[in-house]
């Protein structure tokens, strides 16, 4: 019996929930998420808050690790929610800067 194709078959379904439950939204009340408050959690570097315009309806802030809120909408819901949503527990890949493979390199010559 060959096992091979019934293991990859369960890795990928087993790593396409992963995924899909990293980057998993809530819906909540707008209820202590008013403009001011989201915009004062949203102060850390890389994080970006945004108002509504002219052709949106939402405010919200991205946050640099790629997580946010998105509040207000176009219907009658969506004026009374906001969808939350975070990134996945993987970090992020770094690439080495050249001073991290110059300094690797001189301690792998000791």
């Amino acid at each position: 019996m060959n096992v091979r194709p019934t293991l990859i078959a369960i890795l990928a379904v087993a790593a396409i929930s992963v995924a899909a439950d990293s980057a998993m939204a809530k819906e909540v009340s707008i209820k202590n998420h008013s403009k001011s408050q989201v915009q004062g959690d949203c102060g850390g570097k890389g994080d970006v808050y945004w108002i509504p315009g002219k052709t949106g309806h939402t405010y919200g802030c991205m946050h640099e690790d790629g997580s946010g809120i998105v509040c207000g909408g176009v219907t009658s819901k969506q004026k009374q929610t906001c969808s939350t949503f975070r990134t996945g527990s993987f970090p992020s890949p770094k690439l080495p800067t050249r001073d991290e493979i110059v300094k690797s390199e001189v301690t792998e010559k000791k």
